[in-house]
Parts: C-alpha cells; sequence; structure tokens
C-alpha cells in the first residue's frame, strides 16, 4: 500500500469542475464534425443542400436515432478508456490487464459495479471511496473522457461520413450516414474506424505510462507492434495510401499485391516511423535535457517512447503519414511552448502525449492536407518537396526551446502534480 493514506482527505485533485469541463470538452470534440457538417449545409445554397428545408420535421426521427447511437459509442469508448487506466496502471508492474477487479488503491476494498461506472461513478462519489472516504485520483474520469471523444469523433469523420478523412480512396456515400451505416454496414469502413482507433488507445497508453514516469514494458510493446503490422497483411483495406510513388501499387489483385500493400507497408512505416522518432529523441532530448531528478523546468518533458509511437503510426498511417504526423507533433510542440510561457501552472506534457494529439488531427484531416498542401505534404505522390516542412519545424521548434531556456528556473508547475498519481489503481 502506498503511503498516500495519511494524506488529509480534503479534496481530490484536480476538482470536480475540471472534471466536467474535461467531458464537457470531450463532448464538444465529438460532435464537432456533424456539427460542421450541419452549418456549412444551412449556409449553403438551396441547390447544393443535401436535404430540402422543408423536409427538416421528416429527418427529426434520424436525427434522434444518430444523437441516440453516438450516445452509445461514446459511452462504449468510456468504457475503453476506464479500461486503458487499467493498462496504464498494471502494465507497467507486470500484473495481469484481465484478471483481478477493480479496487480502491486506499483501502484496496472492492468497488461495486455501480460505483466503477466512468465518469459517473466518479462524480457521484465525489471523487471519494464509498468505504474509505479518502480521494480517487481524477484522472481516472478525465482519461475516460478524453478516449470516448476522441474515439467518438473519429466515429463521424470515419465511418458516418464514408471516409471523406482518407487519402486516395474515394469516400463511400452508399454506406454514409447512420441511417445507411448500420443496415448496410461497409466492413472496410469499420475495419479502418477499429484500426485507427485501437491506434489512438495504444498510444494513449504509452503516452500515460510516460507521464507517469514508468519504464513500457518491450515486450508489450513489440507485441503491439507485430499485431498492428500483421492486421494489414489479413486485410490490406486498412493502408489506404501504397507503399510507393504510384497510387496503382496500392492494387490488391494478387497475391503479391497483397502482401506488398499490407507487409510492405507496415514495415516501411514502422521503420521510418523508429528512425524519424531517433532523430527527434536526440533533438528534444538534448535540449530538454533535466536534472538529476528528471525535472526539465521546460514544456515538454525528455522524450523516452517517441521512437515506438511513431514506429506505431507509420505501421498504421504507412510512412507518408507517419511523416505528416511528426510535422504535427512539432507544431503541437510549438503550440505547448507558447500556451507554457503564457500561463504560469501550465503542466509539463511528455511528448508521447502530445503524439497523441497529433495523430488524431492529422487522421481527422488526412485528405485535406494531402490534397490541399500537395506537392507539400507526403501523399500517395510524394516529392522530396514534402520534407521541407518537417525539417522546417524541427529548426523552429529547436530554436524556440532554446529561446526559452533562461526561463527554466521557475519552480515546477502544480498543475502536472494535478493529475500525477502514478501509485492509484483506476477506481
Amino acid at each position: 500500500m502506498p503511503d498516500s493514506q495519511e494524506q488529509p482527505p480534503e479534496s481530490a485533485r484536480p476538482s470536480r469542475a475540471v472534471v466536467w469541463s474535461v467531458l464537457l470538452a470531450s463532448v464538444a470534440v465529438a460532435v464537432f464534425f456533424p456539427a460542421a457538417d450541419s452549418a456549412a449545409s444551412a449556409l449553403a445554397p438551396p441547390s447544393h443542400r443535401f436535404v430540402d428545408t422543408e423536409s427538416v420535421i421528416d429527418m427529426l426521427p434520424a436525427v434522434g436515432v444518430a444523437i441516440v447511437i453516438a450516445t452509445w459509442i461514446f459511452v462504449f469508448w468510456s468504457l475503453i478508456g476506464s479500461f486503458l487506466n487499467v493498462v496504464v496502471y498494471r502494465l507497467p508492474l507486470g500484473e495481469s490487464v484481465v484478471h483481478g477487479g477493480s479496487h480502491c488503491p486506499r483501502c484496496s476494498s472492492p468497488i461495486a459495479w455501480h460505483d466503477n461506472l466512468p465518469v459517473v461513478g466518479w462524480l457521484r462519489l465525489n471523487g471519494r471511496c464509498r468505504t474509505c472516504h479518502l480521494p480517487i485520483a481524477a484522472r481516472y474520469p478525465v482519461v475516460e473522457s478524453i478516449c470516448a471523444g476522441l474515439c467518438t469523433a473519429v466515429y463521424f469523420r470515419e465511418l458516418v461520413s464514408g471516409g471523406v478523412n482518407l487519402p486516395v480512396r474515394i469516400p463511400d456515400f452508399l454506406h454514409g450516414g447512420v441511417l445507411r451505416l448500420f443496415p448496410n454496414p461497409s466492413s472496410a469502413l469499420i475495419g479502418l474506424y477499429l484500426y485507427h482507433c485501437g491506434a489512438l488507445c495504444v498510444l494513449l497508453v504509452w503516452g500515460l505510462i510516460a507521464w507517469d514516469g514508468r519504464r513500457l514494458p518491450s515486450r508489450s510493446a513489440v507485441a503491439v507492434l507485430l499485431v498492428a503490422a500483421g492486421l494489414p497483411m489479413l486485410f490490406p483495406v486498412l493502408h489506404p495510401l501504397p507503399i510507393g510513388w504510384h497510387p496503382g501499387s496500392g492494387e490488391t489483385a494478387s497475391p503479391a499485391a497483397w502482401l506488398l500493400n499490407g507487409l510492405g507497408v507496415s514495415v516501411a512505416g514502422g521503420v521510418a516511423g523508429m528512425l524519424c522518432g531517433r532523430v527527434l529523441h536526440r533533438v528534444l532530448a538534448r535540449l530538454l535535457r533535466g536534472d538529476a531528478a528528471g525535472r526539465s523546468g521546460l514544456p515538454l518533458r525528455p522524450p523516452q517512447t517517441l521512437g515506438l509511437g511513431l514506429a506505431l503510426v507509420g505501421i498504421v498511417f504507412g510512412w507518408q503519414g507517419m511523416l505528416g504526423t511528426a510535422v504535427l507533433l512539432l507544431v503541437a510542440c510549438l503550440v505547448q511552448m507558447l500556451v507554457w510561457s503564457a500561463v504560469v501552472d501550465w503542466p509539463e506534457v511528455p511528448t508521447e502525449l502530445v503524439l497523441v494529439v497529433a495523430s488524431f488531427v492529422h487522421l481527422c484531416a488526412w485528405r485535406q492536407l494531402t490534397v490541399g498542401l500537395s506537392p507539400w505534404w507526403p501523399g500517395a505522390s510524394p516529392t522530396l518537396a514534402c520534407l521541407a516542412p518537417a525539417v522546417g519545424m524541427v529548426l523552429v521548434v529547436s530554436l524556440a526551446l532554446v529561446a526559452i531556456t533562461p526561463a527554466s528556473s521557475r519552480p515546477a508547475s502544480p498543475g502536472a502534480a494535478a493529475l500525477d498519481h502514478p501509485s492509484d489503481e483506476p477506481a
């Protein structure tokens, strides 16, 4: 048992207001894409609208069904987020993530199923154990909300839309939309959705383990990479982009094409991701070098498993998607520096968690980035020009870190400690 039992039980940090804020923000992220599509349809000329304004009343039943299904999707992924909390705690300790029920980290009392509901259980108990009344870390409902928000947003953006975010692939409008998706589902879209959401969940687990300062077991990391690389061999449709410079190389008419688009894309993306992660690790680790206790005093923590994270991104998105995600990662790091410089108590964030945000943004805007920023963004027919944004962002982030280094003498932020409870097992 940790020594945290002796801590005063006045409050669980962060407060209920923070949990509510994260929950509402996750809901906002989840409904952003359908809300944006509805606003664009309302502002479009009548001749370009998908639904006539006189038939809006007729669409109310469909809207009701869509809301019910979206709520179910949100709840389902919050349950997955609750499981991810267990994985984050038990995996570095070498414990089983399947066997053993949840219990209070303070008094070891088993937690009833009605108290173990994602987010709701924590809020109902005011962040305390029902038995000992000591605080339970609020990071657990925060992680559950974030997982639910991200995966529900991908549900709208990739599955309901028919894959409008996927490059090269023609959007499947015949299977898009809630009423067409479920009576006549597209196995390819569902497979892509689960494959991408699974990758986001794994990146979130790895980022939280890095946040806790724990070591990721290499055996589990290798197993995840092998599974991620093996699935496209069975279902090459999981790779929208081909390995080479010709879109035709991604066709799956022959066994050789299946192997090329499955194993070839995975291996090329994984190797490229590992190399890119190694380069960024060298650059960021040198600039974020901290004291003997590991405190860097800068907006980002030195990376630990960034190479593994980018390797997973490369396996799932291909080397082109990995390179685009790396650019967005550096942009997100730059934003983190600006916010950290403006807000005194802004927490230091591991680069592995920033990678989750970059991967989510890249996935949702994949087609728009490859089409709108071509040839500067790697796509189906990349050129050497696509390397320029990555190299430029490395230089910008390096210069920014060097510029703010004199300010690193200020005390460590209390914001990071608000979510740091590595010794607590999820409720």
